[in-house]
């Protein structure tokens, strides 16, 4: 306890020295917490977004349909969709559960003719799974009383279409006929993500079904689970039940864009560290000239009595000290930050490339968890600590008469 009281004291003794060192340490931790929390929140805003926008969480896929899945295949279906959806939300831990048929289309306005991916929704559930229905900007969402369609705002302004418009669908069914059919525009969407609002179109379930001769059949059911269960967790419980199909994670589905997340993740990481080591070398010279400024301070506490290993537990303990010290300032030279891209966020959607494979929304958000200033405290500690160890060491080795004379250290 005495050594601890001893080094505090050292710490205002040397002024000049223990500030600079306070300050290196402290820009590392601040770097290092604003660097994890960022990622962290690259991480959690762009899954969301997958899960909010297109994927759910977890999935229900016919057996087979995986390898299949680039042709869309309708002969793979899961059946008797209606009582495996109220048999799937009875499930503890599922909140909602919606089935989509997915499949090829031509849409029509008479003037022109495009190819499109069309998905047959189930409106109510979908609403309750994906943000889908947050995202009409002209028109009305779909009903499941009333046939209808959703066509983005880029393709409508292409074709020349509004809501109320009729528009022509072409489509091949399970069987492999061809069959047209005449549908109104409900409404106009914008995600604001051009793969999606230049290529797909959305119809009521049961539009789907009737044109695709797929009474109470769907490709694949999309869940949701409660807050709290992760998707991995999600999928680990419904894999346990015996459903008909495959249960997979969002994962699954979103190869292209956790790929895109751990490349941009691991460029993160470098970045930080290569920031970090700028610092950090800063800091271990600095270090370095504290404890040799000290040679003569050492030499007469060594004459005093103290032993080697007494004087390199004395200035490792200062470090402590001071990296606690600066764990204390980054956090609140931090907070502001932390609290403005925790909360409010950064609008950064117009900045964002239309090539990323996910639709990003319009506000990003950092995500800052304990596990982070724990690591951040904890290098910049031991860096300080290794910053010390060697001079100290050097320091601790030297004769006394040579440690009063101020030498041996360089």
């Amino acid at each position: 306890m005495e050594m601890i009281i001893i080094a505090w004291r050292n710490v205002f003794r040397n002024k000049r020295r223990s500030i600079l060192n306070i300050i290196a340490l402290t820009l590392a931790s601040g770097l290092m917490v604003l660097g994890l929390g960022w990622v962290q929140g690259y991480h959690t805003y762009i899954y969301k977004a997958m899960q909010n926008f297109e994927s759910g969480e977890v999935q229900l896929i016919p057996d087979g349909y995986l390898t299949e899945s680039r042709r869309m295949p309708l002969d793979l279906n899961l059946e008797g969709y209606r009582d495996l959806k109220e048999r799937l939300k009875s499930i503890e831990g599922v909140r909602e559960a919606t089935g989509r048929i997915d499949f090829s289309l031509r849409l029509s306005n008479r003037a022109e003719s495009v190819y499109l991916v069309g998905r047959g929704i189930d409106p109510g559930s979908e609403a309750n799974t994906t943000v889908l229905s947050d995202y009409i900007s002209a028109g009305s969402y779909l009903s499941a009383d009333e046939e209808g369609i959703l066509i983005g705002k880029e393709l409508a302004d292409r074709m020349g279409v509004a809501p109320g418009d009729t528009v022509y669908v072409v489509v091949q069914d399970k069987y492999g006929v061809e069959n047209f059919s005449d549908i109104k525009i409900a409404g106009i969407f914008h995600y604001g993500f051009p793969p999606i609002d230049k290529n797909v179109v959305f119809l009521d379930l049961a539009s789907a079904m009737r044109m695709l001769d797929m009474d109470n059949q769907v490709t694949r059911v999309v869940m949701r689970m409660d807050e709290g269960i992760s998707p991995a967790e999600g999928t680990k419980l419904l894999q346990k039940e015996d459903l008909p199909g495959e249960i997979h994670s969002w994962k699954t589905f979103a190869q292209a864009t956790v790929s895109a997340v751990r490349a941009d993740t691991n460029s993160f990481y470098i970045i930080l560290v290569v920031l970090y080591l700028l610092i950090v070398l800063g800091l271990l010279n600095s270090m370095s000239m504290s404890v040799h400024e000290r040679t003569r301070e050492i030499g007469t506490l060594k004459a005093i009595g103290m032993k080697k290993n007494q004087v390199v537990a004395l200035l490792m303990t200062e470090s402590a000290w001071m990296a606690l010290i600066s764990a204390a300032a980054a956090v609140l030279i931090s907070l502001p930050m932390i609290w403005y891209l925790g909360s409010v966020g950064l609008d950064i959607s117009s900045q964002m490339p239309n090539t990323i494979p996910v639709p990003f929304g319009e506000q990003f958000y950092a995500d800052f968890r304990l596990r982070h200033f724990l690591i951040a405290f904890g290098i910049a500690t031991l860096s300080g600590l290794l910053g010390t160890l060697r001079p100290a060491r050097r320091a601790a080795r030297l004769l006394i008469a040579e440690a009063m004379r101020g030498g041996g250290l360089g």
